[in-house]
């Protein structure tokens, strides 16, 4: 079939074409493809056209891997006007969690952490009527399949004819899944070993297209399924809820877990000997007794359930401390690390087998706003160079004009009301000169905070819509929807967040973006292992891959949040003095660096380079 077919929209815009042909002919011959396309490029609709053109070609399945759930819903909004043209079958697949009627009717607060022992204990006593009813439902589950199969409901849509029929809806989208031919997922159906099984229960791989949406998350995300944290005071925690649960031997074995990884903490140095600390275990207690405490401790719903049927809540912490245990008794090649009285146990390479799953599928296609340098991006995949790059040509399809302030700098040793009080100033003078919304994105959540109450002063009468930590998936929207509803608001968001990622800022929505300091990792053992590991691998860029172009793609991200549209013009203001250096400014992006202005940029300054942009551009420069 023709690419036009399986495209959404009427025309293809300058360059979709390209990509989506690139796509086609990777996806249909096999190998892996990394495709670079500038936000607001329209590059979901492109790669889909590519995939599905080829998947429909070759008997495959397109499954599109998304890094959060909100971008799982931007890809179906696309299928879904496709599917107004053109019949493909499409299955978004989230977590048991987000489908489960039972719970939302409850009223009980139930963690998606303790969500497992909820539903587990729920359906082995025959206590969730919606799952019964799926072998009872019969022709109206099948129904039910059949037309969620032709058009793709909404997340709603989907929950309100489950409960109408009386079935649990996580049935109905697994049903569907089997059935379609593009298959929407968060990360871990794909990287996560046991959401994973899941779907490749119901997919072959090999006869599978895989498309990674927002590539350049994947070291990150697969670094947080590799790791995990745990400090004495949570353990102490576990042994109170064990006791709460008259879990006796549980809450013993506990406490002498607990003895041994203390003595621990007197090791000399931030890394410490695994396979030592593990004899301890085995000498104190037996072969296989760390085993048989983290199964104990994550195989307890009954007891744990029973806790919240007397009107306590779920132990978080038992689950905390089982997932620990059972990452540092495992077989993996895991490093043990240890600071303050917090112990963390991690992969020091956590691409480890990447290249080897994504060889798995007939075709692997990786998509991201920022791959420069290429090379670097795939090394720090643990891609060779047989994995191909194409880049799409982006600088003439929209008009910016970036700025870089030398005067400001979020650097940690100068973070000082004095500096934030500038840092207000400038972005005050960028609100004052900007005709429509901006987002402001701060490098981290404590930066944010520490200027909000600044800009309020400053910039009170404007609609300042502010992102929290933790933001449900509905308060998120209903942040959107005031920014949106409000012609001249402002947003105040972290680089990384969910509004700077994934989130379309489209037409007039947003002029301006404002990007506060350099969003580097704190140092920490986690990241010296990774480091390490690196280092013994020979890799000559390991400070550029994992700190410094993390980073800059977080900020690069949050910079392009407006630019949604070809032809659109826009500002970006960049308020650290790290983004003046040479090294940066050859990693911006070509749209980013097409006109920049590096300088000690005072608050008259500031508003005379962005009025004279949106005013006048063949004025001079405001001396």
């Amino acid at each position: 079939m023709g690419l036009e077919k399986a495209f959404a929209y009427e025309r293809f815009r300058p360059g979709q074409r390209e990509l989506a042909s690139r796509v086609h002919d990777t996806s249909a011959s096999g190998g892996i493809l990394v495709a670079e396309a500038m936000s607001g490029f329209g590059k979901t609709a492109a790669v889909l056209a590519g995939a599905i053109s080829a998947a429909e070609e070759t008997e495959s399945k397109v499954i599109y891997a998304c890094r959060t759930k909100r971008q799982v819903l931007r890809v179906v909004e696309e299928l879904s006007a496709l599917q107004r043209k053109h019949d493909v079958s499409v299955a978004p697949m989230f977590s048991k969690f987000d489908y489960c009627l039972l719970r939302l009717q409850s009223g009980r607060l139930v963690s998606p952490e303790a969500f497992g022992w909820y539903c587990q204990f729920k359906v082995s006593n025959n206590l969730c009527s919606y799952f019964l009813n799926v072998a009872l439902a019969g022709h109206e589950f099948d129904a039910a399949v059949k037309g969620a199969t032709r058009a793709v409901p909404t997340h709603p849509e989907l929950l309100r004819l489950s409960q109408a029929i009386h079935v649990c809806p996580y049935e109905i989208a697994k049903m569907v899944l089997t059935q379609a031919r593009v298959i929407i997922v968060p990360y871990p159906y794909v990287f996560e070993s046991r959401a994973a099984s899941l779907l490749f229960n119901s997919v072959e791989a090999e006869n599978a297209i895989l498309v990674v949406d927002e590539a350049h998350n994947l070291r990150d995300f697969l670094r947080g399924v590799n790791s995990a944290t745990l400090s004495l005071g949570q353990v102490d925690g576990a042994i109170k809820e064990a006791k709460a649960m008259l879990m006796d031997e549980a809450a013993a074995s506990l406490g002498s877990f607990r003895e041994t990884l203390g003595t621990s903490l007197s090791s000399p140095g931030w890394l410490l000997d695994r396979d030592a600390i593990l004899q301890r275990f085995r000498d104190g207690n037996g072969t296989g007794w760390l085993q048989n405490l983290a199964f104990e401790l994550s195989a307890c719903a009954g007891p744990a359930w029973g806790v919240v049927e007397y009107g306590k809540k779920l132990p978080s912490l038992i689950l905390k401390v089982g997932d620990f245990i059972s990452r540092l008794s495992s077989e993996s090649d895991l490093a043990l690390v240890k600071w303050d009285d917090y112990f963390g146990v991690l992969r020091p390479n956590p691409v480890a087998g990447l290249s080897e799953l994504l060889g798995q599928f007939r075709s692997s296609v990786l998509v991201s706003a920022t791959v420069n340098p290429s090379d670097v991006f795939r090394r720090s995949l643990g891609l060779d160079s047989n994995a191909a790059t194409y880049t799409t040509p982006a600088e003439s399809l929209v008009t910016v004009r970036t700025i870089v302030d030398t005067g400001v700098t979020t650097r940690y040793k100068l973070r000082t009301p004095q500096m934030f009080c500038k840092i207000a100033d400038r972005i005050a003078a960028v609100a004052a000169a900007t005709p429509g919304g901006m987002g402001v994105f701060a490098s981290s959540y404590s930066i944010l905070e520490a200027i909000r109450e600044q800009l309020q002063k400053r910039i009170g009468d404007r609609n300042l819509v502010k992102e929290e930590r933790g933001l449900s998936s509905q308060e998120s929207s209903d942040a959107f929807d005031s920014f949106r509803s409000t012609r001249g608001s402002v947003l105040l968001a972290v680089q990384g967040g969910r509004f700077s990622e994934g989130e379309d800022f489209r037409g007039d929505m947003m002029d301006t973006v404002v990007v506060v300091g350099l969003s580097l990792p704190p140092p920490s053992p986690m990241l010296y292992a990774e480091y390490l590991c690196l280092k013994r691998t020979g890799e000559p860029d390991s400070f550029m891959m994992l700190s410094r172009l993390p980073a800059l793609r977080k900020a690069f991200q949050a910079a392009g949040r407006h630019i949604r549209t070809e032809g659109k013009r826009g500002v970006v203001v960049m308020l650290d003095e790290r983004f003046s250096s040479r090294v940066v400014r050859d990693l911006m992006p070509s749209w980013l660096k097409r006109e920049v202005i590096i300088g000690e940029q005072y608050p008259e300054r500031l508003r005379g380079l962005i009025s004279q942009f949106w005013n006048a551009r063949e004025q001079p420069f405001p001396s």
